[in-house]
């Protein structure tokens, strides 16, 4: 056994708290019989008397159940494994993934929602690095013992165990009504200061945040449409006039719903329609005080903004927009996971693929629109460039850290590429049809190798 080398955890009977390792270990850990040696399990500690036993495999270290059940309480050594070094015995790493996960009491196991298989696979792939990764709500936080009740996979089957703090955090909320709720929004504040740079990707995006962000740098400015804060019905009225198509956005939306696109026609003609769960709601007006009395009702319950439209490029007549997702690795590094085009369904304006957009190569979309390769190649360049940028601003205007983005991007009839929308919370499918397995495995994956060089940072 050397320095830094994952090692097996047993238990042994003493209710004092006392480690035996091999009699080789204590040159490597410049140790002697007798030493005080702290011992970490996430935010867990304490101090146990270091003895040398021959009789302690040499890639094993034994803990007294004293000690275990002080740093690990419950947890079984067998879902563990430890690092020793010359500060302390390292018991995980630990990562916890901040969701929203919903217990069955009868049946004593977790329900299947449409999330929870894409966090099995996080969770598995963490395992596969030499991490617990386990799953918490945020209201199953106690912060004056520093635990939290986790959700465990152990041989397939999630258990519910009282776990200390995590050594990082990923957050996995995707419900923004959820996040608004103001007794989860004031205790994950409270996770997130403690937490400062071990957790990432702690919230959803305020539209017009980003919107200032981006706009606020010379690099990405030339790349965001023309937006303002709706606050009247003469700033519709005022957009209208510069532009014969608008979107009004809400701030805090998501999947496109609550969408709103207005169009004027050269007879004065101007129609609206609406993204709802339930399809789309459109009208036909003839004033432009028609159309924002039209509209004004489904303005009042949340904030919006006002965002020039976009003539995007179309694949078979039906527009059509890229996503980019762009992951850290466990390096720390940027890389970008996926590119794919969203191909918006026959007669509906937003392509995304949960209200039945279609996902498409880039380059199939690509060749419709440029017959030359050379156009092709700069065209996927700039897209990619223009990603790049966006997560260098994002963190450097926000001063958080984030392990993935989605960038939506959009093409329009001249070739320019159009920021639409950054998202900290990107859906990632945990199976496909269409693409390759290896890379949809990949995004759930790279947080996890991530979260896992957080965590390992001592």
């Amino acid at each position: 056994m050397g320095v830094d080398q994952k090692i097996r955890i047993a238990v042994f009977h003493s209710p004092n708290p006392l480690i035996r390792v091999h009699p080789s270990s204590s040159q490597l850990l410049n140790a002697t019989e007798g030493r005080r040696y702290r011992c970490f399990f996430g935010w867990h500690s304490a101090e146990a008397v270091l003895f040398l036993d021959p009789a302690v495999p040499a890639n094993t270290v034994w803990l007294s159940d004293g000690l275990s059940r002080q740093v690990m309480l419950n947890v079984s050594s067998d879902l563990v494994s430890a690092e020793m070094t010359t500060s302390g015995l390292h018991i995980g790493p630990t990562i916890g993934i901040l969701c929203n996960p919903k217990w069955d009491s009868k049946k004593k196991q977790l329900k299947n929602t449409k999330q929870l298989p894409g966090l099995q696979k996080m969770v598995e792939a963490g395992a596969r690095l030499g991490a617990l990764v386990y799953l918490f709500r945020i209201q199953d936080v106690d912060f004056a013992k520093e635990q939290v009740k986790g959700y465990v996979l152990e041989a397939g089957q999630w258990t519910v165990l009282d776990l200390p703090f995590p050594d990082a955090i990923y957050d996995q909320v995707i419900s923004r009504k959820v996040e608004r709720d103001p007794k989860y929004l004031e205790q994950r504040v409270r996770l997130s200061k403690i937490y400062a740079h071990r957790i990432f990707n702690d919230g959803f995006f305020d539209k017009w945040q980003v919107h200032e962000w981006l706009t606020g740098d010379r690099r990405t400015r030339p790349y965001v449409p023309q937006t303002v804060k709706y606050t009247k019905g003469t700033d519709i009225v005022q957009f209208l006039k510069q532009h014969a198509m608008i979107f009004l956005k809400p701030v805090h939306g998501s999947l496109g719903l609550g969408i709103i696109r207005i169009a004027r026609y050269p007879d004065g003609a101007l129609t609206y329609e609406v993204k709802q769960q339930t399809g789309k709601s459109t009208g036909r007006v003839s004033t432009l005080e028609s159309v924002v009395e039209a509209v004004r009702p489904r303005l009042r319950s949340r904030p919006y903004l006002i965002q020039e439209g976009i003539s995007l490029a179309t694949y078979h007549n039906r527009p059509f927009d890229v996503r980019i997702v762009l992951q850290r690795d466990g390096r720390g590094e940027w890389r970008r996971t996926k590119m794919f085009a969203r191909v918006a369904q026959p007669g509906d304006f937003t392509s995304n693929l949960s209200s039945g957009g279609e996902a498409l190569l880039v380059d199939t979309v690509l060749k419709e629109l440029y017959a030359s390769e050379d156009k092709r190649i700069r065209c996927r360049r700039l897209i990619r460039k223009v990603s790049s940028l966006v997560t260098e601003v994002i963190e450097e205007q926000s001063g958080k850290m984030f392990g993935e983005l989605g960038i939506d991007v959009g093409l329009d009839d001249k070739g320019h590429v159009w920021i639409i929308e950054v998202n900290s919370k990107p859906w990632k499918s945990p199976t496909t049809e269409k693409g390759r397995q290896e890379i949809v495995d990949l995004a759930f994956s790279r947080p996890m190798e991530y979260a896992f060089r957080l965590a390992n940072m001592k």
